[in-house]
């Protein structure tokens, strides 16, 4: 945790827009995002995740740091975590895109297909076929090479 504190001090001093002009630090939710990708960028993924759970502090109602946390335990092989952020997105907006495509691929990459294919016919409804979200489902479920891991 102290370093994630650093690591925010830093960033705030390095000129990033965290510092108001009187001189008064203004981190918010897309501070903390940010600042957990980079965290994800160096590997160090306790850290990112400790981060986005400080987004959602600052705005518990936007699904983004939900999902990142979902991104985040899916890419790591800990899919019950990540179904559990996904679901958490979708509470806070049910019709939430990204949220229903993790959904749909964490599904397929634990060989649940009937699972997907629900999520895609909830995306169909919530963004239609021309969503980049549905599409990469679509993808996925036809088997392409090119689908990314949840």
């Amino acid at each position: 945790m102290n370093r994630v504190l650093l690591a925010l001090l830093l960033l705030g001093v390095a000129g990033s827009g965290a510092w108001a002009q009187d001189g008064i630090n203004v981190l918010d939710e897309q501070h903390f995002i940010q600042a957990g990708d980079d965290f994800i960028k160096r590997g160090d993924l306790d850290g990112a995740a400790q981060l986005f759970q400080s987004a959602i502090i600052y705005a518990p109602r936007d699904p983004v740091p939900y999902h990142r946390l979902g991104m985040l335990y899916a890419q790591n092989g800990q899919a019950e975590l990540a179904h559990q952020y996904y679901g958490l997105a979708l509470d806070v907006q049910p019709a939430y895109a990204p949220a229903l495509e993790g959904l749909a691929l964490l599904d397929l990459a634990t060989g649940d297909r009937a699972g997907a294919e629900a999520q895609h016919d909830l995306l169909m409804r919530a963004c239609g076929a021309g969503c980049p979200e549905t599409a990469q489902v679509e993808r996925a479920l036809r088997g392409e090479r090119d689908s990314p891991r949840p």
